[in-house]
Protein backbone atom coordinates (compact mmCIF):
# COMPACT_ATOMS: atom_id res chain seq x y z
CA UNK A 1 0.00 0.00 0.00
CA UNK A 2 0.95 3.53 -0.73
CA UNK A 3 1.25 6.44 1.77
CA UNK A 4 -0.80 8.22 0.05
CA UNK A 5 -3.62 5.68 -0.20
CA UNK A 6 -2.92 5.10 3.23
CA UNK A 7 -3.63 8.72 4.19
CA UNK A 8 -7.31 8.81 2.36
CA UNK A 9 -7.94 5.51 4.24
CA UNK A 10 -6.53 6.87 7.98
CA UNK A 11 -8.62 10.44 6.92
CA UNK A 12 -11.72 8.33 6.26
CA UNK A 13 -11.35 6.58 9.52
CA UNK A 14 -10.71 10.05 11.47
CA UNK A 15 -14.31 11.16 9.97
CA UNK A 16 -16.26 7.78 10.82
CA UNK A 17 -14.84 8.22 14.30
CA UNK A 18 -16.07 11.49 14.95
CA UNK A 19 -19.25 11.04 13.81
CA UNK A 20 -19.40 7.92 15.81
CA UNK A 21 -18.33 10.05 19.10
CA UNK A 22 -21.53 12.29 17.74
CA UNK A 23 -23.95 9.68 18.36
CA UNK A 24 -22.35 7.08 21.05
CA UNK A 25 -20.31 8.62 24.31
CA UNK A 26 -19.04 4.85 24.48
CA UNK A 27 -17.30 5.18 21.70
CA UNK A 28 -15.05 8.12 23.20
CA UNK A 29 -14.77 5.70 26.21
CA UNK A 30 -13.13 2.61 23.67
CA UNK A 31 -10.81 4.82 21.20
CA UNK A 32 -9.37 6.40 24.43
CA UNK A 33 -8.84 2.63 26.31
CA UNK A 34 -7.07 1.21 23.17
CA UNK A 35 -4.69 4.92 23.23
CA UNK A 36 -4.23 3.90 26.69
CA UNK A 37 -2.24 0.51 25.61
CA UNK A 38 -0.57 2.57 22.85
CA UNK A 39 1.11 5.57 23.84
CA UNK A 40 4.13 5.96 22.45
CA UNK A 41 2.31 6.02 18.47
CA UNK A 42 0.63 8.74 16.89
CA UNK A 43 -2.79 9.99 16.79
CA UNK A 44 -2.96 8.59 12.86
CA UNK A 45 -1.27 5.52 13.98
CA UNK A 46 -2.87 4.77 16.70
CA UNK A 47 -6.36 5.02 14.97
CA UNK A 48 -4.81 2.35 11.73
CA UNK A 49 -4.07 -0.09 14.45
CA UNK A 50 -7.25 0.87 16.47
CA UNK A 51 -9.19 0.34 13.23
CA UNK A 52 -7.27 -3.16 12.44
CA UNK A 53 -7.24 -4.62 15.26
CA UNK A 54 -9.38 -3.38 18.27
CA UNK A 55 -8.25 -5.72 20.92
CA UNK A 56 -4.58 -5.67 20.51
CA UNK A 57 -2.25 -5.09 23.10
CA UNK A 58 0.97 -5.22 21.66
CA UNK A 59 2.54 -4.56 18.25
CA UNK A 60 5.82 -4.69 16.76
CA UNK A 61 7.62 -5.49 13.26
CA UNK A 62 8.34 -8.48 11.62
CA UNK A 63 11.87 -8.14 12.51
CA UNK A 64 10.96 -6.59 16.19
CA UNK A 65 8.95 -10.06 16.64
CA UNK A 66 12.16 -12.28 15.43
CA UNK A 67 14.38 -11.05 18.13
CA UNK A 68 11.92 -11.18 20.79
CA UNK A 69 11.58 -15.05 19.35
CA UNK A 70 8.48 -15.36 17.99
CA UNK A 71 7.34 -15.00 14.55
CA UNK A 72 4.72 -14.29 12.53
CA UNK A 73 1.53 -16.69 11.90
CA UNK A 74 1.49 -17.65 8.42
CA UNK A 75 -1.65 -16.50 6.79
CA UNK A 76 -1.57 -13.18 9.07
CA UNK A 77 -1.75 -10.09 7.18
CA UNK A 78 0.15 -7.23 8.56
CA UNK A 79 -1.60 -3.22 9.84
CA UNK A 80 0.06 -0.58 8.02
CA UNK A 81 1.22 2.58 9.65
CA UNK A 82 3.28 5.48 8.75
CA UNK A 83 6.80 5.44 9.48
CA UNK A 84 8.89 9.01 9.18
CA UNK A 85 11.92 9.09 7.10
CA UNK A 86 14.23 12.20 7.12
CA UNK A 87 16.06 12.47 3.48
CA UNK A 88 18.45 14.68 2.40
CA UNK A 89 19.26 15.76 -0.90
CA UNK A 90 22.98 16.98 -2.24
CA UNK A 91 22.41 20.13 -4.87
CA UNK A 92 25.50 21.65 -7.00
CA UNK A 93 26.27 24.98 -6.28
CA UNK A 94 27.77 27.08 -8.98
CA UNK A 95 31.06 26.88 -7.39
CA UNK A 96 30.75 23.65 -8.90
CA UNK A 97 30.91 22.12 -4.80
CA UNK A 98 28.22 19.84 -3.75
CA UNK A 99 26.02 20.89 -0.74
CA UNK A 100 23.86 19.06 1.45
CA UNK A 101 20.12 20.33 1.85
CA UNK A 102 18.19 21.01 5.32
CA UNK A 103 16.85 17.26 5.49
CA UNK A 104 12.47 16.93 5.32
CA UNK A 105 10.61 14.10 6.79
CA UNK A 106 8.48 12.07 4.92
CA UNK A 107 6.66 9.27 5.74
CA UNK A 108 6.36 5.63 4.19
CA UNK A 109 3.93 2.35 4.89
CA UNK A 110 5.75 -0.17 7.24
CA UNK A 111 3.20 -3.40 8.04
CA UNK A 112 3.48 -4.19 12.05
CA UNK A 113 1.71 -7.41 13.56
CA UNK A 114 0.04 -7.91 17.16
CA UNK A 115 1.27 -10.09 19.45
CA UNK A 116 -2.03 -12.73 19.08
CA UNK A 117 -0.88 -13.03 15.55
CA UNK A 118 2.74 -14.50 16.44
CA UNK A 119 4.19 -17.84 17.89
CA UNK A 120 6.96 -18.40 19.70
CA UNK A 121 8.94 -17.93 22.76
CA UNK A 122 6.82 -16.36 26.24
CA UNK A 123 7.21 -12.26 26.41
CA UNK A 124 8.42 -10.47 29.47
CA UNK A 125 5.55 -7.93 30.84
CA UNK A 126 5.94 -4.60 28.79
CA UNK A 127 9.20 -2.30 29.96
CA UNK A 128 7.28 0.76 31.17
CA UNK A 129 4.18 -0.70 32.57
CA UNK A 130 6.22 -3.53 35.10
CA UNK A 131 5.95 -2.81 38.72
CA UNK A 132 3.16 0.16 38.94
CA UNK A 133 -0.44 -1.47 37.14
CA UNK A 134 -2.68 -2.10 39.73
CA UNK A 135 -1.77 0.55 42.29
CA UNK A 136 -1.34 4.48 42.94
CA UNK A 137 0.92 3.81 45.99
CA UNK A 138 3.89 3.68 43.62
CA UNK A 139 2.60 6.10 41.19
CA UNK A 140 0.79 8.97 42.93
CA UNK A 141 4.85 10.10 44.07
CA UNK A 142 5.74 9.95 40.74
CA UNK A 143 2.76 11.54 39.30
CA UNK A 144 3.66 14.58 42.27
CA UNK A 145 7.36 14.34 41.21
CA UNK A 146 6.74 14.93 37.62
CA UNK A 147 3.95 17.87 38.33
CA UNK A 148 6.92 19.48 40.29
CA UNK A 149 9.98 18.75 37.87
CA UNK A 150 7.62 20.87 35.24
CA UNK A 151 8.03 24.02 37.57
CA UNK A 152 4.50 23.63 39.01
CA UNK A 153 3.94 24.14 42.34
CA UNK A 154 1.59 21.53 44.04
CA UNK A 155 -0.51 22.18 47.49
CA UNK A 156 -2.81 19.67 48.89
CA UNK A 157 -5.92 21.55 50.55
CA UNK A 158 -9.08 21.54 52.02
CA UNK A 159 -10.86 22.62 49.12
CA UNK A 160 -14.66 21.88 49.02
CA UNK A 161 -16.16 23.17 45.39
CA UNK A 162 -13.92 21.35 43.43
CA UNK A 163 -11.67 18.31 43.42
CA UNK A 164 -8.90 20.10 42.33
CA UNK A 165 -8.01 23.56 40.32
CA UNK A 166 -5.03 24.59 38.03
CA UNK A 167 -4.05 27.84 38.21
CA UNK A 168 -1.02 28.04 35.80
CA UNK A 169 1.84 27.58 37.36
CA UNK A 170 0.02 26.17 40.83
CA UNK A 171 -2.13 22.93 41.12
CA UNK A 172 -4.05 22.63 44.56
CA UNK A 173 -5.79 19.08 45.25
CA UNK A 174 -8.37 18.15 47.81
CA UNK A 175 -6.40 16.36 50.44
CA UNK A 176 -9.05 14.26 51.72
CA UNK A 177 -9.22 11.89 48.86
CA UNK A 178 -7.65 8.46 48.25
CA UNK A 179 -4.11 8.08 46.24
CA UNK A 180 -6.29 6.67 43.47
CA UNK A 181 -8.79 10.15 43.43
CA UNK A 182 -5.45 12.38 43.63
CA UNK A 183 -3.69 10.49 40.93
CA UNK A 184 -6.62 10.94 38.91
CA UNK A 185 -7.29 14.29 39.78
CA UNK A 186 -3.49 15.59 39.17
CA UNK A 187 -3.78 13.90 36.07
CA UNK A 188 -6.79 16.27 34.86
CA UNK A 189 -5.52 19.42 36.17
CA UNK A 190 -2.08 18.43 34.64
CA UNK A 191 -3.24 18.70 31.42
CA UNK A 192 -4.96 21.78 31.85
CA UNK A 193 -1.45 23.18 32.96
CA UNK A 194 0.18 21.24 29.67
CA UNK A 195 -2.78 22.20 27.05
CA UNK A 196 -4.65 25.37 28.22
CA UNK A 197 -2.05 28.02 28.54
CA UNK A 198 -3.36 31.28 29.50
CA UNK A 199 -4.16 32.35 25.50
CA UNK A 200 -6.04 28.97 25.22
CA UNK A 201 -8.19 29.22 28.34
CA UNK A 202 -9.55 32.54 27.64
CA UNK A 203 -10.30 31.45 23.73
CA UNK A 204 -11.40 27.81 24.28
CA UNK A 205 -15.15 27.22 26.12
CA UNK A 206 -14.90 25.91 29.18
CA UNK A 207 -16.96 22.41 28.25
CA UNK A 208 -14.23 21.78 25.99
CA UNK A 209 -11.37 22.37 28.28
CA UNK A 210 -12.82 20.16 30.88
CA UNK A 211 -13.91 17.33 28.24
CA UNK A 212 -10.39 17.19 26.78
CA UNK A 213 -8.64 17.42 30.59
CA UNK A 214 -10.80 14.41 31.90
CA UNK A 215 -10.01 12.16 28.55
CA UNK A 216 -6.52 12.91 28.99
CA UNK A 217 -6.74 11.67 32.84
CA UNK A 218 -8.62 9.01 31.66
CA UNK A 219 -6.38 7.53 29.43
CA UNK A 220 -3.43 7.90 31.77
CA UNK A 221 -5.50 6.29 34.52
CA UNK A 222 -6.42 3.34 32.12
CA UNK A 223 -2.88 3.13 31.31
CA UNK A 224 -1.31 2.64 34.67
CA UNK A 225 -4.24 0.08 35.69
CA UNK A 226 -6.59 2.47 38.02
CA UNK A 227 -10.22 1.73 37.55
CA UNK A 228 -12.04 5.00 36.93
CA UNK A 229 -15.04 5.81 35.83
CA UNK A 230 -15.91 8.19 32.65
CA UNK A 231 -18.35 10.53 33.70
CA UNK A 232 -20.56 12.28 31.11
CA UNK A 233 -18.80 15.38 29.66
CA UNK A 234 -16.20 12.77 28.39
CA UNK A 235 -18.23 12.50 25.69
CA UNK A 236 -16.78 15.28 23.04
CA UNK A 237 -20.07 15.10 21.23
CA UNK A 238 -21.78 17.17 23.80
CA UNK A 239 -19.44 20.03 23.59
CA UNK A 240 -21.37 22.59 21.46
CA UNK A 241 -19.38 23.95 18.58
CA UNK A 242 -15.90 21.99 19.24
CA UNK A 243 -14.05 20.95 16.80
CA UNK A 244 -13.87 17.33 18.12
CA UNK A 245 -10.89 16.49 15.15
CA UNK A 246 -8.55 18.98 17.08
CA UNK A 247 -10.10 18.22 20.78
CA UNK A 248 -8.65 14.71 19.96
CA UNK A 249 -5.30 15.62 18.33
CA UNK A 250 -4.58 17.62 22.13
CA UNK A 251 -5.65 14.83 23.98
CA UNK A 252 -3.66 11.87 22.02
CA UNK A 253 -0.58 14.20 22.54
CA UNK A 254 -0.92 15.16 25.70
CA UNK A 255 -2.12 11.93 27.74
CA UNK A 256 1.54 10.33 26.32
CA UNK A 257 3.43 13.07 27.65
CA UNK A 258 1.84 12.40 31.19
CA UNK A 259 2.52 8.25 31.00
CA UNK A 260 5.67 8.72 29.51
CA UNK A 261 6.71 11.71 32.62
CA UNK A 262 5.11 9.07 34.95
CA UNK A 263 7.16 6.44 34.08
CA UNK A 264 9.98 8.24 33.70
CA UNK A 265 9.96 8.91 37.74
CA UNK A 266 9.25 5.78 38.66
CA UNK A 267 13.25 4.39 38.39
CA UNK A 268 14.49 7.35 40.59
CA UNK A 269 11.53 7.14 43.69
CA UNK A 270 12.66 2.91 43.28
CA UNK A 271 16.41 3.81 43.77
CA UNK A 272 15.56 6.76 46.87
CA UNK A 273 13.39 3.93 48.78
Amino acid sequence: MKANELSKKCETYIEDLISQIKEDSVTVTEYLDFCSRFHVYSFRNKLLIWKARPNATRVAGFSAWLKLGRCVKKGEKGIPIFAPMRIRKVEDNEDGSAEETEPKTFFRVVYIWDVSQTEGDALPDAPDTRCVTGTSRDILPAMENLVRSRGITLQYADISKAYGTSQIGKIVVRASMNENEKFSVLAHELTHEILHTRKERRALKEKVKEAEAEASAYTVCRHFGLETKAPTYLALYRVEEVDVRASLGRVVQTAPTIIQGVTKQIPALKRAA
